[in-house]
């Protein structure tokens, strides 16, 4: 199916960056907890292993993240909360992308 292809990468990404968000969010919330150690999962690697292979599409599907804790304690609140903005840009550069693909779509419909 066309609109299936056309939004796949594009929203595997939203889910990857949401669940990012949800971690980095979760180690700001904690951040003041003694003796607590960040959650941290292998976000951009693993990506770009999905990603340059021959079939990204195939390799987002099956990407399956892996979160750990980190093996230090503490928490630095301003490089998280940095990287909660970085991942909001990319959140919504993919949510601009899988709109405008619905948009073309929807005029492909339309046309008909």
């Amino acid at each position: 199916m066309v609109g299936e292809n056309e939004l796949s990468i594009p929203g595997r990404m939203l889910d990857l960056y949401a669940l990012r968000h949800k971690l980095i969010a979760h180690n700001i919330a904690n951040a003041e907890v003694p003796g607590f150690r960040k959650l941290e999962a292998e976000f951009d690697g693993e990506l770009r292993k999905a990603l340059s292979s021959n079939d990204p599409e195939s390799s987002l599907k099956t990407l399956d993240l892996k979160v750990t804790r980190a093996a230090e304690q503490g928490v630095d609140t301003d490089s998280e909360v940095a990287e909660m903005g970085k991942n909001k840009l990319l959140y919504d550069t993919f949510a601009q992308i899988a709109q405008f693909r619905l948009r073309m779509l929807r005029a492909a419909i339309a046309a008909k």
